[in-house]
């Protein structure tokens, strides 16, 4: 969580009273503390994220500014938090794989979704993330795969692993909590695999090791990321 005795890296900058109300009370509820601002204000420098409306956002002479019509509920918190712990200058691209029989993937480039798709088999899978890999506009390249189905998560793994070996970072991420965030009606259930594919995009995984791949009763460290 956030240092409450660091000067604020979020802002808010809006005067409409239902946004500030959103936004301030998502803040507090993940511990971040923030600065309040009008939109023309000037944003201090340790400020990485704006928050604010889509109509105020030409108001505002910062990047990045996140308006409060772009947060889907369920991924509001993580994208903030992807946003405001990014090392400054760095770009990541990173894939996120939601296995199973229906397969989710969401491609992030700079804390935005650049690309979304559900497939229905591992070759498919892992033969969209390979394409989306070598188009990817920086070298730091991190794949992210739901433990759901652990199955089909290290049968992705592995022919991402042979083909790109140390060149990408393979995740293998707790989905806990990702599909009750994502539930949706069941005609929908294509959106729900989508929005756990985001959720574990933005989440944080185990690397790909040997010793992970013996956890779960695995012995083909061949497959196994070492970068």
């Amino acid at each position: 969580m956030a240092d409450v005795r660091t000067a604020p890296e979020v802002a808010i900058a809006t005067l409409d009273g239902r946004a500030y109300f959103f936004m301030s009370n998502l803040l507090k509820s993940m511990k971040i503390p923030f600065k309040s601002l009008t939109p023309n204000e000037q944003i201090d420098k340790h400020v990485k994220l704006v928050l604010s409306t889509r109509k105020e956002r030409p108001l505002i002479p910062f990047d990045p500014v996140l308006c409060v019509e772009d947060l889907e509920s369920e991924l509001a918190a993580a994208k903030i938090l992807y946003m405001v712990k990014k090392t400054a200058g760095e770009s990541v691209y990173i894939v996120g794989i939601d296995p199973g029989v229906r397969i989710g993937i969401s491609a992030f480039y700079l804390g935005d979704e650049v690309y979304s798709c559900v497939v229905y088999s591992t070759a498919r899978a892992a033969s969209v993330v390979s394409k989306l890999l070598k188009g990817a506009p920086t070298k730091k390249r991190i794949v992210r795969i739901g433990d759901g189905n652990i199955d089909v998560a290290l049968k992705i793994a592995g022919v991402l692993a042979e083909e790109f070996g140390k060149q990408i970072r393979i995740e293998i991420v707790d989905e806990a909590g990702t599909t009750s965030l994502a539930k949706s009606k069941p005609n929908k259930r294509s959106v729900k695999d989508l929005r756990s594919a985001r959720l574990i995009a933005l989440r944080r995984g185990r690397e790909l090791t040997p010793n992970l791949l013996r956890s779960y009763g695995r012995y083909e460290a061949r497959n196994a990321s070492t970068a």
